[in-house]
């Protein structure tokens, strides 16, 4: 994919996502984010301590990984290629579409953890 220019008023948030960002599973990334952008240091460091103390299954990494457990568990190819003919070309070209950020976003989390 190409990169775009877009203005910020061009940018739209998923609500599901917006939702999760929101969430309290959410908020020690968030306070810690809030921390270290106003170079709170000892902020940062108190959000880093609740962050390290979290249990696997309130982790934002479980949370991915969750959910590619149950999105891709019984994943089989074939049956994608038998559903495509009977979904409409505007409907499949957004699937593609976010398809593809998914690819990147994926590419981002295999380099997260083999860097």
């Amino acid at each position: 994919m190409e990169p775009e220019r877009i203005s910020l008023n061009e940018i739209k948030i998923d609500p599901l996502a917006q939702e999760l960002v929101k969430s309290e599973q959410s908020r020690p990334y968030t306070d810690y984010w809030m921390k270290a952008f106003s170079n709170d240091a000892a902020g940062t460091e108190a959000a880093l301590e609740v962050l390290r103390d979290l249990p696997f299954e309130k982790r934002y990494t479980w949370r991915v990984f969750s959910a590619l457990k149950w999105g891709l568990a019984d994943f089989d190819d074939e049956c994608v290629k038998l559903d495509l003919p009977y979904i409409p070309e505007t409907t499949r070209a957004k699937m593609l579409k976010e398809l593809r950020i998914r690819f990147l976003q994926l590419e981002m989390l295999l380099k997260a953890f083999t860097e």
